[in-house]
């Protein structure tokens, strides 16, 4: 007699058919991956431009070009000196009180504005003409009116920021889905309760956005302010190492500025993303 083999029943075929699934990366994982996407590509900008900086001082060959150890060891110099110390602190005070109230008052602004359509049409090509204007040639009018030095440094920062962040506003608020608008009065929706549901949630994508701009031209005009008429604040000091031409101080300057304007950037594009995940669908 022959002995039959043994045939496989259903289950065991079936989990022999099945192929493997890869596992599925964790949310830790996933997280890290998108940290180093955001953080890596900066990060070698920032190396080939520092190389790209000590190669052009190594070709120049210049007791005037510095390379970027000279620079920071200048700024480190200057770190120590009491005066400097107190200018940068002064200009971080301004630049933070000028954007803030920029930000908070060009939204509001803004976004009440951008409900009219009437108000929309009429007064938003006033705004994009003084938009137009380069920030420079304004900035004698708040010296009359405001004088030189802290008053008119805070006045500037805030103007160079408020104007394009007021415009961002009313062009989120005024690009609000109509039809969403209409089916909150069909359904006789209280305007704050209108404003807190449907408007807001639908323009902070636009908001976060242009905070992240404004900041940078908020810092701008502060330099502006500071270098053309004032005694104080880190832009008085750069303008006082060009009249020295001391190009070590100068550099090391400007990489403080540039250190300065990093981690707010990160923490506002950061912001951005946030919002923009959340609210963005929309």
């Amino acid at each position: 007699m022959t002995q039959a083999t043994p045939t496989a029943g259903p289950a065991e075929a079936g989990a022999a058919t099945v192929p493997a699934v890869p596992p599925t990366p964790t949310r830790s994982t996933s997280a890290g991956m998108s940290a180093a996407r955001r953080v890596v590509p900066p990060l070698v900008v920032a190396v080939a431009g520092v190389a790209l900086w000590w190669v052009a001082a190594v070709v120049a060959d210049s007791t005037i070009f510095p390379n970027p150890a000279e620079a920071v060891r200048s700024l480190v110099e200057d770190l120590g000196k009491e005066d400097f110390r107190a200018n940068v602190l002064d200009s971080i005070r301004i630049l933070v009180i000028g954007f803030l109230a920029s930000t908070v008052l060009g939204s509001l602004l803004g976004l009440a504005l951008g409900l009219s359509a009437f108000w929309t049409r009429a007064i938003l090509p006033i705004f994009y003409a003084i938009n137009s204007i380069p920030k420079i040639v304004l900035y004698p009018i708040f010296l009359s009116f405001l004088g030189i030095g802290e008053l008119s440094r805070a006045g500037f920062t805030f103007y160079a920021a408020f104007v394009p962040m007021f415009l961002v506003a009313v062009e989120s608020t005024a690009s609000v889905h109509r039809i969403h608008l209409k089916m909150a009065a069909s359904l006789q929706v209280g305007w704050p309760r209108l404003v807190r549901q449907i408007v807001i949630p639908s323009v902070l994508p636009s908001l976060a956005t242009g905070m992240r701009m404004t900041f940078g031209l908020a810092f701008l005009g502060l330099l502006l302010a500071e270098m053309f008429s004032s005694s104080a604040g880190i832009g008085y000091e750069l303008l006082r190492n060009v009249s020295l031409v001391r190009m070590e101080n100068i550099m090391g300057t400007v990489v403080l500025i540039l250190l300065m304007a990093l981690p707010p950037t990160i923490a506002l594009q950061w912001l951005e993303n946030r919002v923009v995940w959340k609210y963005g669908g929309r």
